[in-house]
């Protein structure tokens, strides 16, 4: 007898659903979107700034007040003041002398070890237009020739030299000095 030949199955694959998992997602977003959208907009008549005009010709008069009610009313306002009343602790008075004190400010526009960089940093400065000296200073035991600009009495003067110095690519240093006298 003959036997027929069997053929062996295995497990099969599918070749999966038809539509990728991302386009089922992008389409639910989508949706979801559209929904937000509309309950938004039906939401939008019903915000308190837009209908303004109709609620004025709609809203009713106030209605008088009755004199009896206001008669009768309780304050207990006169009671709890008292209460919490704060005490304000004595303050000692400032010095006139110090609020009348007078500043002015002076811009160090550099440091030098040498008396020829400073001597060639002021004449930059007057090239600009500025007012600049050399002041020679021991720090450290060691002799530093600062170039200053200034005086100045006034705030904007003071801005624009410090602006000035900062386009031509000096940076700066502020000093507040009192005035004497």
């Amino acid at each position: 007898m003959a036997t027929a030949k069997r053929s062996s199955r295995g497990a099969t694959r599918s070749n999966g659903s038809g539509t990728p998992s991302w386009v089922v997602f992008c389409a639910g977003a989508l949706c979801g979107g559209f929904l937000t959208f509309l309950i938004f907009l039906g939401g939008v008549d019903n915000q308190p700034g837009n209908n303004t005009k109709q609620e004025a010709a709609v809203a009713p008069k106030p209605a008088k007040p009755d004199k009896k009610t206001d008669s009768n009313t309780q304050f207990d306002f006169f009671t709890l003041l008292p209460e919490r009343e704060v005490i304000v602790p004595d303050e000692q008075p400032r010095d006139v002398a110090a609020s009348t004190e007078q500043y002015n400010y002076i811009l160090q526009a550099g440091s030098f070890k040498t008396g020829k960089d400073a001597d060639r940093r002021r004449a930059e400065l007057l090239l600009l237009g500025l007012e600049a000296k050399i002041e020679a200073v021991e720090a450290n035991g060691d002799t530093w020739h600062r170039v200053y600009v200034g005086p100045f009495t006034s705030r904007s003067k003071l801005s624009k030299a410090r602006s000035t110095l900062i386009s031509e690519g000096i940076e700066t240093l502020l000093l507040k000095r009192k005035l004497e006298g």
